[in-house]
C-alpha cells in the first residue's frame, strides 16, 4: 500500500487556495481582458482550472524518464508553467498551463527547465531549453552539438472547461 505523500494537503486547504484565486486573482484577469475586448458579450471570465488526462499524464512522466535515463540527466521536478492561448477572430485566448522537466545544470543555481539533444550519432545529452530559445544550440562552437534533433520535455495536453458562474457555491467540489 502506497504512503500518503508529504504534499497531500487537506480538502478544506485546497478550497481555501481556490477561492483566494478566484477572489484575488482571477478578477485582476477579468479586468485586464475585458479592458482589452470591451465589445465581447458576455464579458471574458478568467481560467479557474485546467485538466490533465491521467493516462496521458503517466505516458508523459514515463516519456520524461526514459528520455532522461538515456541522456544521463536526473528529473528534480516538474515546473507548471502559466501560459495563454493566442487570441482568435477579436476573443481574447484562455489561460492555460504547460509542465516541463527540470534538473541541475553546472553553472546555473537553481533547478532549470531542459530538453534532450540527440546528435548525429544518437548519443542524447541535456540542453537547457535556454540555450534552445535563443538559438544556442546547435552552436558551431560545440562539436558535439552542431548537427542533431532537439526533443522538446514541454507537455500541454490540458482542457478547461467553461468557468464557473460567479459565487457558485459547488464550485470547487
Amino acid at each position: 500500500m502506497a504512503e500518503i505523500p508529504d504534499n497531500i494537503i487537506p480538502v478544506q486547504e485546497a478550497d481555501d487556495l481556490y477561492k483566494t484565486y478566484g477572489d484575488d486573482r482571477a478578477p485582476i484577469i477579468e479586468n485586464k481582458v475585458n479592458d482589452q475586448y470591451r465589445d465581447q458579450d458576455p464579458p471574458y471570465e478568467a481560467t479557474r482550472f485546467v485538466t490533465a488526462d491521467y493516462e496521458k499524464l503517466k505516458k508523459y512522466i514515463a516519456f520524461i524518464d526514459q528520455e532522461s535515463k538515456e541522456a544521463g540527466v536526473t528529473p528534480e521536478g516538474l515546473r507548471i508553467y502559466f501560459g495563454a492561448t493566442e487570441p482568435t477572430k477579436g476573443k481574447p485566448g484562455r489561460e492555460t498551463v504547460f509542465f516541463n522537466p527540470v534538473a541541475a545544470f553546472k553553472g546555473i543555481d537553481g533547478d532549470i527547465s531542459y530538453a534532450i539533444h540527440t546528435d548525429l550519432d544518437g548519443n542524447k545529452q541535456a540542453i537547457t531549453v535556454g540555450d534552445v530559445i535563443d538559438g544556442k544550440i546547435p552552436k558551431a562552437s560545440d562539436t558535439e552539438l552542431v548537427n542533431g534533433d532537439v526533443q522538446s520535455l514541454a507537455g500541454n495536453t490540458v482542457t478547461f472547461p467553461p468557468p464557473p458562474h460567479s459565487n457558485d457555491p459547488n464550485d470547487y467540489h
